[in-house]
């Protein structure tokens, strides 16, 4: 039987555990709700067989070894060991933390996902140094670690040695008094959004929610539909607890260990900034969040001339920091039925304004546009609950995850745009989908009209091979950002400098198959490379622009990623990992300074 790791008890660290009154501010939210009990693991079986020998099979093999794992996991001294401590570990946490002899740790694609040795979900800082100095003691052991598993990179927070599920840190709380949010590494945007809402609170957060784990976004970059007004998630971490690798916890920020703060904003890939030790927590200022709105229009793939143009024209003439805009060419073959749709996700962070910055789009769409001002109350709660939006519009990213809109909850006239997706049937939680991806990036600091039409027409011929080879969707992204992007920058390991913008031309497919990656992923470079160049020739992008690791194909070199930080980069990881024990993970690799 395959484990699924997935969401469960809350950290036993008594940094994240302090009471949930009101002295100092700080409440409670997340899986522990307003009692601070923890919840019990769920998937997780109540009883763990901690003995030395291998689990005896409950899928009616009797026993036999499962042939998909490496025959000589069990006669390799290294990982003999390794599993015996970590198992005693666990055993001793009173199954606060968990041990998994076999299987995968699921990711969001069966691309991602690799079988490994063995896993463990630790549920407290202090398992979790424990367990960090047992693999630093074994330096043959390979290991990664998970937190939202929504990479498309394989072995970058999957592997096939020892696997580490960060699901239990999975704690959100509030301050009221710094109004800064602490979360911990294991949470999803999903949860984050839907607590904080409760407070009229927001965050610079992901785009999409479902899913999307906040490490891996967060330590990534993180652009956002807030970006325009407060810059990237890094700019808006105030400190993180990490566990290094000599097992020791320590926290981070702009006044304490300022250089490894520096570093760990951007150090890709999920919950561990995979260079510098392991991040348990992350502490974000948080926003006023009052009415919203927002807004997903479809548009049939023949409007294409006319929405290009106001898309354009929206770049153009919109200064308006509050606004911004989405748009995407979608082509999807469903049961071999091709579905070829732009769709445009506008986002205004308050009421629309009496001048509307999405007048034109939403002229030219057939959908209906409901004004704050005529919603009654239930609408108006609506509005102004990000979370619910976020979840629920975040679905159009990933079609074979939708289900219907709630036919009780009307979301600005948007019902039947979102049903449209629903024909795929919906899959069971984070990591159930069955299908292989990629993601592949052109970072360009603003859009033409020639790059527009360069975008349709690799778009068209992505879409004209999705019978070959079972692929699933094709999507490129527009995403534009004002030119004061950055306005609000702070000094990370990412450069991204005030009166520099630069964002994400993303391309995603999806297909089945294992045999078909090198087509798909030979095909992504092919379209990128084309987009390249269109975007060099118009002035949309230049060699001194950095790479978006979050989702950059796994070939991409380092120095496309850190620029000129990458020398203080090596020095710094030098100084925290001498051994060079986050080597035997994956991820986008800073080389140790000699």
């Amino acid at each position: 039987m395959t484990p699924h790791l997935v969401h469960g008890a809350g950290s036993n660290d008594p940094q994240l555990n302090n009471d949930s009154g009101t002295e100092d501010g700080t409440t409670y939210c997340g899986s522990m709700g307003s009692t601070g009990k923890h919840s019990t693991a769920q998937g997780i079986p109540a009883s763990i067989d901690y003995n030395d020998k291998p689990d005896q099979s409950d899928d009616g093999s009797n026993g036999d070894s499962d042939t998909s794992y490496d025959t000589d996991f069990w006669t390799e001294k290294e990982y003999i060991e390794a599993t015996k401590e970590i198992q005693n570990i666990c055993k001793n946490s009173k199954h606060v933390s968990q041990f998994l002899r076999f299987g995968k740790c699921l990711h969001q694609f069966e691309s991602s996902s690799e079988v490994a040795r063995c896993a463990v979900q630790p549920g407290s800082v202090d398992d979790l140094k424990k367990i960090v100095r047992v693999l630093k003691t074994h330096d043959k052991v390979k290991f990664a670690v998970k937190g939202g598993g929504h990479s498309t990179n394989p072995g970058f927070s999957s592997t096939t040695g020892i696997q580490i599920s960060m699901a239990n840190f999975n704690e959100i709380k509030y301050n009221s008094k710094t109004q800064n949010l602490r979360i911990g590494a294991g949470c999803l945007f999903d949860e984050v959004y839907k607590e904080i809402a409760q407070y009229k609170r927001n965050i610079v957060g992901g785009a999409t929610a479902a899913g999307v784990g906040v490490a891996g976004w967060l330590l990534g970059g993180g652009y956002s539909l807030l970006t325009n007004q407060y810059g990237l998630g890094i700019d808006n971490l105030v400190e993180v607890q990490v566990v290094l690798c000599n097992g020791n916890s320590v926290k981070a920020s702009a006044e304490r260990n300022s250089d490894l703060f520096f570093a760990i904003r951007f150090s890709p890939k999920q919950g561990g900034g995979n260079n510098f030790g392991i991040v348990t927590s992350f502490t974000v200022k948080s926003y006023s969040l009052g009415p919203i709105y927002r807004n997903m229009l479809t548009f049939p793939i023949d409007k294409a001339t006319l929405v290009k143009e106001a898309i354009m024209n929206h770049i153009d003439k919109c200064k308006d920091k509050k606004a911004a805009i989405v748009a995407a060419y979608r082509h999807f073959c469903i049961r071999g039925e091709q579905e070829h749709k732009i769709t445009v996700d506008l986002f205004y962070d308050g009421p629309l304004p009496s001048d509307n910055p999405f007048e034109e789009l939403l002229e030219i769409s057939d959908e209906k546009w409901i004004d704050h001002d005529v919603h009654d109350e239930a609408d108006k709660r609506l509005a102004e609950n990000f979370a619910f939006m976020d979840q629920l519009f975040s679905h159009i990213h990933d079609p074979s995850h939708v289900t219907a809109a709630p036919l009780h909850s009307p979301v600005h006239g948007t019902r039947l745009s979102l049903q449209t997706y629903a024909k795929n049937p919906p899959k069971a939680g984070v990591g159930e989908e069955n299908v292989r991806a990629r993601w592949g990036t052109v970072m360009v600091s603003h859009f033409t009209r020639r790059l527009l039409d360069e975008i349709e027409d690799q778009s068209k011929l992505a879409a004209s091979k999705l019978k070959d080879n079972q692929g699933k969707s094709a999507v490129i992204d527009i995403w534009p950002f004002l030119p004061s992007m950055f306005d609000a920058s702070t000094s990370a390991a990412w450069p991204h400098k005030k009166g520099q913008p630069n964002g994400p031309l993303l391309v995603c497919f999806q297909w089945e198959g294992e045999s078909n990656d090198e087509y798909w992923i030979g095909l992504m470079m092919q379209i990128l490379q084309s987009i390249q160049k269109v975007a060099e020739a118009e002035g949309c992008t230049n060699d001194s622009l950095p790479k978006y690791c979050n989702t950059s194909l796994a070939d991409t070199p380092v120095e496309d990623i850190y620029k000129k930080n990458l020398s203080k980069l090596m020095q710094i990881r030098a100084k925290y990992d001498p051994d060079d024990m986050m080597r035997r993970t994956g991820g986008f690799r800073i080389p140790l300074a000699s």
